[in-house]
């Protein structure tokens, strides 16, 4: 029987699980200031990577301007999808809302085919450079790049929400919006500011994550991220940034520990996506055992 292989996918796992954790972010964000799971998220990781490519392949910008581009592409997206859709439901049922960001994305996929076909796009590396070895595996700039941005992204958001009065103020309009309304909140501006920063933060996944492949497809935030990004969500708890950060880097963890050694396993060489089936039993594993997540509680 083959060895059991961990270097390798824990390096791996780690960079794809930083992606996850940013989108993951994004949907607690959405979550703690609304009840609202986002199925919109994925496309603003797709978009995100579209406008880099717009950027870079198309308008022949400097790469470091096309991914700003690309960021700028999932911020606008996260806005217009506040502002269009979400604001005009906010008096009817929180189910109501969630199937119209589902709604979102049906509309995006389609669109985004019709514009780009059924077929793989280049991304290249942000960096390029030397990498290091990490438990003798190569790390490459691009991965150490997402590992960076993550971490980042989740000591910023959680330093916001803890110290500053907006984020607090975003807190209460979750907990209390009538409340919150009364005492001079504007919860409009609230949610415009969530959104937008769920947004940046699938736009910055989209960004960095195709580089790890080479290349993106059209919808493949939906397909190849958005269900890995929610487990994570899920098993840190969907009202924890913290959790979100930790949920992201072990569904990463898992997906490559699954996609590395299932198939070794005898009477297994043949299953597909053993990747995508270690998710599914961590989710509802999770929904069984833990339903608020590693460090979920109530916002």
């Amino acid at each position: 029987m083959p060895g059991f292989v961990v270097a390798q996918p824990l390096v791996f796992g780690l960079a794809n699980g930083a992606a996850f954790g940013l989108v993951a972010i994004g949907l607690v964000l959405i979550y703690k200031s609304s009840r609202v799971f986002n199925f919109a998220a994925g496309e603003f990781v797709t978009l995100g990577a579209f406008g880099t490519y717009v950027g870079s392949s198309v308008v022949k910008l400097p790469y470091p301007l096309a991914m700003v581009v690309g960021v700028l592409f999932g911020t606008a997206a996260g806005l217009a999808t506040e502002r269009l859709v979400v604001r005009p439901l906010n008096d009817r049922p929180k189910v109501t809302v969630l199937v119209a960001t589902a709604a979102v994305a049906i509309v995006l996929i389609p669109f985004e085919l019709m514009i780009g076909k059924v077929k793989p796009f280049p991304a290249r590396p942000a960096i390029h450079g030397v990498g290091v070895k990490i438990l003798g595996v190569y790390v490459s700039p691009q991965q150490m790049l997402i590992m960076l941005a993550l971490a980042l992204s989740a000591i910023g958001l959680a330093w916001f929400f803890g110290r500053t009065d907006l984020g607090l103020a975003t807190l209460a309009t979750s907990q209390e919006p009538t409340a919150s309304r009364l005492v001079g909140i504007r919860l409009n501006r609230i949610s415009l500011l969530t959104w937008g920063t769920a947004g940046f933060l699938g736009g910055l996944a989209g960004v960095l994550l195709p580089p790890v492949t080479s290349n993106f497809t059209a919808g493949f935030g939906t397909t190849s991220v958005l269900i890995s990004a929610f487990t994570a969500a899920v098993l840190g708890g969907m009202t924890s940034i913290p959790g979100a950060f930790v949920g992201g880097i072990v569904v990463g963890i898992v997906q490559a520990m699954a996609q590395f050694n299932v198939n070794k396993l005898p009477g297994l060489h043949d299953l597909p996506g053993p990747n995508s089936v270690a998710i599914l039993v961590v989710l509802v594993g999770v929904l069984l055992v833990r339903p608020t997540g590693i460090l979920g509680k109530e916002a």
